[in-house]
């Protein structure tokens, strides 16, 4: 019996050993240092891929999730962008599942980052998505490199404004925790934007204080960058004299230390820079080293052409030698081939001639469609007329006729001295109510206007929502996600108003009735041929046999019915409850 308890345990300590090695070696493959992750990339990409399965097989979430975030950053570096996008989404569902909120706002804003050269507009919603999370829960970590690539963003937007306070915020940041290493590069970003304005004293002031950092931490590498940027900059205001200096102290680094990128950049501007002072003797000897420095890196590759093209050019002469001698048995082949030629080609003109007549058919019946097509445009094109039409007259009447009476309760309340208060208390919940109706009334006129709707149209819509859902309750956690194969989806405006409200008529009905306090999830997902979205709440619940539906559930199941989809309740007292939509044939 003792042998058996002696096994058993045995077993259970072996098991617990075992995993505790793999979990640290799937550590430290994702721990490896960016170096390495970026020199190494082009065959990182299957170590990952199994890293995440050793990791998934033994349930250890953080790691499966870190190892598809390396993942994706070797895909980025190899320039498969779609695989990039496709893991770096994985490990944001697992960050999300586990409610690891800092892994998952730095995997937000890691991918935001990457998507600005691509879709700069998808990159500031990924951002925003980030700093959303980062400052919610107050992570000072994620925010340190949030507000500085947010900043970067705003930049390349033109939004020169946005990006100094994002990139202020993240300098506030570093220095609080006397980030040496970071400060730097924030201070580099900000005078950056101050060249861009042509504020040229504060960005000096800047670089400055930056490269003064560097040299106190002995950065080489940084130093020599910062040198740049202040030849850059005089070279920014034709002061070429002044940017040559700057430029020869980086190169007196960088070729010491063989940083051969920074050099060869630097010589070429140095080049550029006595061209424009008409010193042609000094322009070319700095245009010879630049150009000795761009051979020497591609002189593998050259080299590798060179002998690619003298094998080409070896088999291109065999192969004439081999051609010369097949062309004296071809030509005797000529004369019978001739022939049948002749009797192919008598065919060939008849075929043509019975195609032309089916082709002529074919386009006349084309032509009938197109016209057919243009009219229902035409139709579709004064549709939309009217309802921007409608929209216009709700604004300018409607909208400002609301507007005249909160303005108007407003002057009552402050006109009447002494007034009651429980008069007051209903002539605010009056103007709360006609603000609010203001609210909706834009919303409909935004509706209005669209001809067609997005995926992306809708989610951004309801993340707003969400986003003042959040801030009028701050008690409720919420979590909204889509399926990415949505995104580009489109539906008519009458679906997409449709679907918006009874989502909105949802949500409300979980922050009123529902007493809800932990979460409410709204879910988007493709089905085979269709789209299901849910709305769950971990409230109170009710018992559906014994509860009459309001007017609030029986309009949304309406609205669904209105456009051929199908709406279901699943409630249960003390279980909270899930409203599900499901439309068919969604494209």
């Amino acid at each position: 019996m003792k042998l058996k308890y002696i096994l058993f345990f045995g077993l259970i300590f072996f098991n617990v050993f075992a995993q505790k090695k793999e979990i640290k070696k799937i550590d430290s493959l994702n721990n490896l240092p960016f170096e390495i992750r970026l020199k190494d990339a082009a065959v990182l990409d299957e170590i990952y891929l199994k890293n995440a399965e050793e990791a998934a097989k033994i349930n250890y979430n953080i790691g499966e999730a870190k190892s598809y975030s390396n993942l994706s950053l070797v895909y980025y570096y190899q320039g498969k962008y779609e695989k990039d996008l496709i893991f770096s989404l994985r490990a944001i569902h697992i960050f999300e599942k586990i409610n690891d909120l800092e892994n998952l706002s730095l995997e937000w804003g890691e991918l935001g980052y990457r998507m600005k050269k691509r879709n700069l507009d998808k990159a500031i919603l990924y951002m925003q998505k980030a700093k959303y999370i980062a400052e919610k829960s107050n992570l000072r970590k994620p925010l340190l490199s949030i507000y500085n690539n947010y900043g970067v963003l705003k930049e390349m937007k033109k939004e020169y404004d946005s990006a100094l306070f994002y990139y202020n915020k993240g300098l506030a940041l570093k220095e609080r925790i006397k980030d040496k290493v970071g400060i730097p590069y924030s201070l580099n970003n900000i005078a950056g934007v101050f060249v861009l304005r042509k504020q040229y004293d504060e960005a000096e002031i800047n670089y400055n204080k930056a490269l003064q950092i560097r040299k106190e931490i002995k950065d080489t590498v940084g130093i020599a960058e910062n040198y740049s940027y202040l030849g850059d900059m005089y070279l920014f205001q034709n002061e070429c004299k002044k940017a040559i200096n700057y430029y020869q102290k980086s190169v007196e680094i960088t070729d010491k230390y063989k940083y051969f990128g920074l050099s060869q950049d630097s010589y070429k501007k140095i080049s550029d820079c006595y061209e424009s002072l008409n010193d042609d003797k000094n322009a070319l000897i700095y245009f010879k080293k630049h150009s000795s420095l761009k051979d020497s890196l591609i002189n593998q590759e050259t080299n590798a052409k060179i002998a690619e093209l003298e094998i080409k050019f070896d088999t291109n002469e065999k192969e004439k030698q081999l051609l010369q001698k097949q062309s004296e048995v071809e030509n005797s082949r000529i004369k019978v081939t001739v022939a049948i030629i002749f009797a192919i080609l008598a065919s060939i003109i008849g075929f043509l001639f019975y195609r032309q007549q089916k082709l002529k058919n074919i386009q006349q019946h084309q032509e009938f469609e197109l016209k057919s097509t243009m009219a229902q445009v035409e139709n579709q094109n004064k549709l939309q007329e009217q309802r921007l039409s409608i929209s216009r007259d709700l604004h300018d009447n409607i909208g400002a006729q609301l507007t005249f009476i909160i303005s108007s309760l407003e002057n009552t309340k402050f006109g009447i001295p002494n007034l009651d208060v429980a008069i007051e208390r209903r002539l605010e919940k009056i103007s709360d109510f006609t603000r609010n109706t203001i609210v909706e009334l834009r919303d409909t006129i935004w509706a209005m206007n669209k001809a067609d709707f997005t995926m992306e149209d809708l989610s951004s819509r309801i993340f707003n929502f969400v986003e003042h859902a959040q801030s009028a309750n701050h008690q409720i956690q919420f979590n909204f996600s889509i399926d990415k194969s949505l995104e580009n989806k489109s539906f008519s405006s009458v679906v997409g108003v449709n679907l918006y409200r009874t989502i909105q008529e949802a949500v409300n009905n979980a922050m009123k009735h529902a007493d809800a306090t932990h979460i409410i999830i709204i879910n988007t997902e493709k089905l085979a041929e269709g789209l299901r979205i849910e709305i769950k709440d971990d409230g109170k619940g009710f018992d559906l046999n014994s509860t009459d539906l309001g007017n609030g559930l029986l309009n949304m199941n309406k609205r669904i019915e209105e456009i051929n989809g199908n709406f279901s309740i699943n409630s249960e007292i003390g279980k909270g409850t899930r409203i599900r939509i499901e439309l068919e044939n969604f494209s």
